[in-house]
């Protein structure tokens, strides 16, 4: 049981640490998309799922 019990720690680690390099990874693709878009509504939209994935990111940060 201890021996199984580790490795589904450390799986869950790495499902953590991949959660939060998707959503840090989600984050700069809408930024760079906002950037390079002239809709003004369409670009704080997307910069506000931005802020969203990067808190998102840095919640799970902290639990790790």
């Amino acid at each position: 049981p201890n021996e199984t019990s580790a490795r589904l720690s450390d799986m869950r680690e790495a499902d953590v640490r991949d959660e939060i390099a998707d959503l840090s990874t989600k984050a700069e693709r809408c930024r760079r998309l906002a950037a390079g878009i002239s809709d003004r509504q369409a670009s704080d939209v997307l910069r506000s799922m931005a802020d969203g994935y990067e808190q998102s990111a840095a919640r799970l940060s902290s639990t790790d």
